[in-house]
């Protein structure tokens, strides 16, 4: 199993109690995490700008984020980073990319080479991967 998480879950896993902690720490433990120096990127300038009450979560972040197998980014499309990171994790066979932005969630799948995709929620990944519903 290959599972991507979208930057605003690695976020909310950082810094909130809860489910999206819990899905880091499971999918962790079993070696499943993949993702791009784009979300890490990401995750630094967002810890900064937003949460700079919270110093040591980038320090957190850092020491979970080294669990993860790093896949390549691409460069396009420029302006969606978004895309850039669906189309990495799909490059990179995830089965599902996790993800609280409800744009990218309408997107719903992405064929890949073998298959697809599946876009959800971090609570339907959660559902998918460890209470025995969904496919992925």
């Amino acid at each position: 199993m290959k599972v991507f998480l979208d930057t605003n879950v690695w976020l909310s896993a950082t810094i909130f109690s809860g489910l999206c902690e819990e899905l880091v720490l499971q999918c962790t433990e079993k070696g499943w995490l993949i993702s791009s120096a784009l979300v890490q990127t990401e995750a630094h300038q967002v810890l900064a700008r937003k949460f700079p009450q919270a110093p040591h979560a980038a320090a957190l972040f850092d020491t979970v984020w080294q669990a993860t197998v790093l896949i390549p980014d691409l460069a396009e499309p420029v302006d969606d980073n978004d895309r850039r990171l669906i189309a990495a994790a799909a490059a990179a066979a995830a089965d599902l990319f996790v993800t609280g932005d409800k744009r990218v969630l309408g997107w719903r799948a992405v064929k890949r080479a073998h298959g697809v995709m599946q876009i959800v929620s971090p609570r339907t990944a959660w559902a998918v991967l460890f209470a025995g519903t969904g496919t992925a």
